[in-house]
């Protein structure tokens, strides 16, 4: 089941900001490391 948390802009330098209901929900705290995974095309983010 897919549930989307939320929606972000991409920055004129391709930033973008995790917001506090991502952060929360991986449990992601400042120097944290995370992941981008392809998954049957699709990106998904994981903390390493």
């Amino acid at each position: 089941m897919e549930k989307m948390l939320d929606i972000v802009v991409v920055t004129r330098k391709f930033q973008i900001t995790l917001t506090k209901e991502v952060r929360n929900k991986l449990k992601i705290k400042e120097g944290d490391r995370i992941v981008f995974v392809d998954k049957d095309g699709e990106i998904v983010i994981r903390k390493c």
